[in-house]
């Protein structure tokens, strides 16, 4: 299992497999396991800095008012999806194709 300063991910361009730029990494989920936190998923696009700055209700209701939630580049991506090997430049393991769109993780609010 690799280590990464999780500070030199943050605010990253998130290339694809051919190297097209798809966003910025502006979220990185992590859960407890045992005495580590391990990464589950990445949040790349303008929904997950919302959700970053802890704006996201306000995020979400002024992303809907201009119709941008569910515009493409907004991404939840997959830990095992993302190549960070290089922090200061991660890029896709699958094709743009096998990304989901972004969709707001209920978080029991």
């Amino acid at each position: 299992m690799a280590n990464v300063n999780l500070e030199h991910l943050a605010g990253r361009r998130v290339c694809s497999e051919s190297g097209k730029t798809i966003g910025y990494l502006e979220e990185i989920i992590a859960e407890q396991d045992g005495d580590e936190l391990v990464v589950t998923e990445f949040h790349v696009g303008i929904f997950a800095a919302f959700e970053r700055l802890s704006a996201s209700t306000v995020g979400t209701a002024l992303l809907d008012v201009f119709g941008l939630r569910r515009r493409e580049g907004l991404y939840r991506i997959s830990w095992d999806k993302l190549d960070i090997s290089d922090p200061t430049r991660p890029r896709l393991l699958c094709s743009d194709d096998e990304l989901s769109g972004f969709e707001r993780a209920d978080r029991g609010k």
